[in-house]
């Protein structure tokens, strides 16, 4: 299967969650917001910390640093990722703010949430993976 390449050269949120950085799409990224304490879900995977209710809404939880790489990374912070069908709330250590993402976007894996992370890509002077949003949200649909 041939890789799809594109270039971009867009606006992003650009955060950080542990040590890694992340830019998800300006128009998906509703806002940065410091959660509560969160309700468990029973049986969810490690990365699911929980929900809360936001606004009416209610809204999962995905520890970015474990779903990437299987170390949590605590914090109370989340960018709140806002789709057509949903809203996920992705941890956020750091959060850098828009800027611009300069880059060649292809997979950064074969399989798994890899393949919904592009790059290699460059946000002010830092490498960042840039997050497919509708592709996250179906991969962490299935239960992944």
């Amino acid at each position: 299967m041939a890789s799809i390449e594109t270039e971009t050269r867009q606006s992003y949120l650009v955060f950080a969650c542990g040590s890694s950085w992340y830019a998800v799409p300006a128009e998906c990224a509703a806002e940065v917001v410091s959660f509560p304490e969160l309700t468990r879900v029973p049986g969810a995977p490690a990365h699911l910390l929980g929900v809360f209710a936001h606004r009416g809404e209610v809204i999962p939880v995905v520890d970015m640093s474990m779903l990437v790489s299987g170390e949590s990374e605590p914090t109370r912070r989340a960018v709140l990722v806002r789709l057509g069908r949903g809203t996920l709330a992705l941890t956020a250590s750091r959060v850098a703010g828009v800027s611009q993402v300069d880059g060649r976007l292809e997979p950064l894996g074969a399989n798994g949430v890899h393949l919904h992370l592009r790059g290699p890509a460059r946000s002010a002077q830092r490498d960042v993976a840039v997050i497919d949003p509708e592709g996250l949200f179906d991969h962490l649909s299935q239960g992944n």
